[in-house]
């Protein structure tokens, strides 16, 4: 029997033909692509171990702050509530400054005949009530609160006269407060 030749080898050039061409090119390039993708996932792999050794120090950089705040916090709580104080007295400082101006300008006008049972002052208002030995005395006050640089819309009310063996006219006043130069 004669011996068959098997011939594998295509009968025209493979690689000058179109799909073989294509080919070649996509085998070419697929190894460019796969080399550049292991590249790729190489740095990231590396890089993995600088991304996690930054994320450890930055934890610890947020402990290490945290603990000094918390130690600072006492210290701090402590300082606005002192602060806090301070501007509260300032406030009731000047809030008595006020009223002492108040009370002083009130007994500069109140005559001998008048004497005041209660003298309240709140939100620029002041409030009295008081006992007048004689309608004369009444109308001295009054005017001269009205005459007073301290005082404004003045309103007498309750006017009542008492029994006769005790005497005097009882009453009750409120004014406003003038705001003064200086004052907010």
């Amino acid at each position: 029997m004669p011996k068959k030749e098997i011939n594998l080898l295509p009968r025209e050039d493979f690689e000058k033909r179109t799909i073989g061409k294509l080919l070649i090119w996509i085998l070419t390039v697929g190894r460019w692509i796969v080399i550049v993708i292991e590249l790729i996932v190489i740095t990231a792999f590396l890089s993995r171990f600088k991304l996690d050794r930054d994320l450890a120090n930055l934890y610890e950089s947020i402990r290490a702050k945290q603990a000094i705040i918390q130690s600072s916090s006492s210290f701090e709580k402590d300082f606005r509530l002192f602060q806090s104080r301070v501007l509260m007295t300032g406030k009731l400082v000047k809030g008595q400054l006020k009223v002492v101006d108040i009370v002083s300008a009130v007994s500069a006008v109140t005559p001998v005949e008048v004497a005041l049972d209660n003298l309240a002052y709140e939100d620029g208002e002041i409030r009295m009530s008081g006992l007048a030995l004689s309608e004369m005395g009444l109308k001295i006050f009054t005017s001269q609160l009205s005459l007073s640089s301290h005082f404004s819309d003045i309103n007498l009310s309750n006017i009542t006269k008492k029994a006769e063996e005790s005497g005097g006219i009882k009453f009750n006043l409120s004014a406003e407060v003038k705001k003064q130069e200086g004052q907010k």
